[in-house]
């Protein structure tokens, strides 16, 4: 069994000045792994599992991952107490800004309270929610991307792009949250049983329970056979809670992914990999349409056109971390993502992890259609530097289509001048569209349509807004994109990916929560001088508010 254990590190590590007394953070609990945010229904601290306290002057010192996990470390505790029962969590790792520890595994289910406890003083409390399992899936990117999965076949080799997994070979999972145990220690009798879902197909688990580290969960599940892709979802269940969603590289037969929503070929997999960084972009063209809804006189929704180009350095971190811009590139075919965020700024929620160089093309990126030209200038934004075009109503994307060229003019500084082309086909038709207004999470929801070039694809997303507690000004968003192909004519999203949204939320007798279905064009590729790999997409689809329940 091999030894592997991470705690994220993502807490903001500020100077503790002497004698303040600590601070928890409103919602300042998550699971070390999923960083599942307090108001969606996955959330919960596992008893026997590793969690993340943030807040401010936790502690007078930094402390780093300790092997044995203490009560209490450089005189900093924290104290558990659930329905009448006190218990005081084992602490890996300090900071002033963040504390990883193991809620032992004695601590009731049940609704209490947290506190820590410095030289200093004691905090006020906040409270905590014990469950009895609530996995947490270890992935390269704080609770999303690939997962950090070993293949055991393949000399226990760390899984991607250019590493992928064959079907029937037995891969190592990791995590936190499975279950209770006796003393903490590294028994494997947890309970409910774990089961894992790759690409929405029910794989067969080997084993699932402690590793030889305190906290620390292994699972050992056989990939099932018929799935295939560079981001096959992985997600683990145990009773009714749903983990977070990681993605899997896997190859019918050698150790390269192919994926017609992720089109890194084998030779850019291998210069990332010796240079450490490759230079990236894309340009995408978006036509979406809503109900119109009249409100106080005022009228929303219809047909709504953009664009959008971005040019970037994507170093190897960031590109085996799964980063993209581009509407299916997050998940394969077949297969759902799921994401999750806070609308409130107050409220800790794990960082965005990619920080991007940004590639200057010129100043205006051009776009000449069916119905004219449309400019893109470049426009800087919260440190972003990105081309777009405002958004609009109108028929640039006509519904018979057309072809579209790119270019840039003369270059930039960065990327040379370039020109690409871009052929959309008329859309696809979703048919059962006026038939979904509330989605019941735990049945799952089935889409269809009609049309659409075969060789396309579907994008189905949803977002569900909904409230934290009893706040009626702290939000918690839930979104998921699922792919197929568009010769598959439906899809059906899963349950497990619906009960990790929220229950929907409305403002004014109104559910603002969506679903969609999107016809995706591309993704097409084009070169220019300074880019290793250009990227062009079209989606054009259509949206609508419903409930989930």
């Amino acid at each position: 069994m091999r030894l592997y254990l991470t705690l994220t590190t993502t807490g903001i590590l500020i100077t503790n000045a002497f004698g303040q007394v600590p601070v928890i953070n409103n919602n300042g609990l998550m699971n070390n792994y999923s960083n599942v945010l307090p108001g969606l229904p996955n959330y919960g601290i596992a008893e026997g599992s590793i969690f993340q306290v943030y807040g401010t002057d936790l502690s007078p010192t930094t402390v780093p991952l300790q092997s044995k996990p203490q009560a209490n470390l450089s005189g900093v505790s924290i104290t558990v107490t659930v329905n009448g029962t006190t218990t005081h969590p084992l602490i890996y790792s300090l900071s002033p800004g963040q504390i990883d520890a193991i809620l032992p595994s004695d601590t009731p289910v049940g609704t209490g309270t947290i506190s820590v406890t410095t030289s200093a003083g004691t905090s006020a409390t906040i409270p905590i929610q014990v469950v009895q399992s609530d996995f947490g899936l270890l992935t390269t990117n704080n609770g999303s991307g690939p997962v950090a999965g070993f293949d055991a076949n393949n000399n226990g080799a760390l899984l991607g792009y250019g590493a992928a997994a064959n079907p029937g070979e037995i891969l190592e999972l990791w995590g936190t949250g499975l279950g209770p145990v006796t003393n903490d220690a590294t028994d494997v009798a947890v309970s409910p049983a774990a089961q894992v879902f790759i690409g929405g197909v029910a794989a067969k688990v080997l084993y699932a329970g402690r590793s030889s580290y305190p906290g620390l969960d292994q699972i050992n599940v056989q990939v099932p056979m018929g799935v295939t892709g560079c981001n096959v979802s992985v997600v683990v269940q145990t009773g009714n809670y749903v983990s977070n969603f990681g993605t899997l590289a896997v190859a019918a037969n050698g150790r390269t992914c192919t994926d017609t929503a992720n089109p890194i070929s084998a030779s850019l997999q291998n210069q990332i990999a010796q240079s450490g960084t490759a230079n990236v972009g894309v340009i995408a063209l978006n036509e979406s349409t809503t109900p119109t809804v009249t409100i106080a006189g005022v009228s929303t929704g219809g047909t709504m056109e953009s664009a959008f180009a971005a040019f970037f350095k994507m170093t190897a971190a960031q590109f085996n971390a799964g980063a993209s811009f581009l509407s299916g590139a997050t998940t394969s075919a077949g297969s759902c993502a799921v994401n999750f965020f806070n609308t409130t700024a107050a409220t800790t929620s794990a960082p965005f992890p990619f920080q991007f160089t940004y590639l200057n093309a010129g100043p205006d990126i051009n776009v000449m259609g069916p119905e004219g030209l449309l400019t893109m200038p470049l426009t800087s934004n919260n440190g972003m530097d990105v081309y777009l075009a405002p958004s609009t109503a109108g028929s640039f994307l006509p519904a018979s289509g057309g072809t579209f060229t790119f270019d840039n003019g003369s270059g930039g500084p960065d990327v040379g001048a370039f020109t690409a082309k871009l052929t959309v086909p008329s859309p696809l038709a979703w048919s059962n569209m006026n038939d979904i207004s509330t989605v019941t999470r735990g049945n799952g929801v089935t889409v269809n349509w009609t049309g659409g070039d075969p060789g396309t694809y579907v994008a189905i997303t949803g977002a569900s807004l909904g409230t934290v507690g009893s706040s009626t000004t702290d939000f918690v968003v839930g979104n998921f994109t699922c792919l197929a192909p568009a010769s598959a004519g439906m899809f059906t999203v899963p349950s497990n990916v619906l009960v990790s949204l929220p229950t929907s939320t409305q403002v004014d007798g109104i559910s603002y929560s969506t679903l969609s279905v999107s016809n995706v064009v591309g993704l097409s590729t084009f070169t220019a001088p300074g880019l290793d790999l250009g990227l062009v997409e079209a989606t054009v689809g259509n949206t609508i508010n419903v409930a989930y329940q």
